[in-house]
């Protein structure tokens, strides 16, 4: 199945607070729980210019899945972005991470020619881990006890896929 993807809009703030509330989003991101309406509103009023953010829509152009690409601010990593990405647990298996994968890469290698995009997992979210592979990402390091989830510390992983030159040199 096919999503409709597009650039997030300040009207897109309740069905973003309703993703970010879901339990499996809260637990696989480094999200807090609860997050109000009043802070997606604000959020996406000052998204800055080195945030490319993208949804993911359902039939009824519902943000169903949001996918960001934050650049590196400093001029020597200007080939660099932290990659983002969450789906709504009712839309999860279906389709929808890749497809918004897909679109950031695209933008990323075809709109803004960056050579180098990092992301965090956790350690045990294997859905997410084995989609990274898939699309050229590796494993650079682990992050023991990185982040404090569900009463105890967890591990992290960054990753990161190379292009061009960079990929060629590993």
């Amino acid at each position: 199945m096919s999503y409709p993807i597009r650039r997030v809009e300040l009207g897109d703030a309740p069905a973003l607070q309703a993703l970010f509330c879901c339990p499996s989003v809260i637990r696989n991101s480094l999200q807090l729980p609860y997050p109000s309406l009043a802070h997606w509103e604000k959020r996406l009023a000052e998204i800055p210019d080195d945030t490319h953010a993208l949804v993911a829509c359902d039939g009824a152009n519902r943000a169903i899945g949001y996918g960001a690409l934050l650049q590196a601010p400093q001029k020597r990593r200007s080939h660099t972005a932290s990659l983002a990405l969450v789906v709504h647990e009712d839309w999860q298996g279906k389709g929808v991470g890749r497809q918004l994968m897909g679109a950031l890469l695209d933008y990323a290698d075809d709109w803004l020619g960056l050579t180098r995009l990092e992301l965090h997992v956790y350690a045990d979210n294997e859905r997410a881990i084995a989609l990274y592979r898939q699309l050229g990402f590796e494993e650079e390091g682990r992050l023991h006890a990185d982040s404090f989830r569900d009463g105890e510390y967890v591990d992290g992983l960054l990753m990161a896929r190379l292009r061009g030159a960079l990929a060629r040199r590993g």
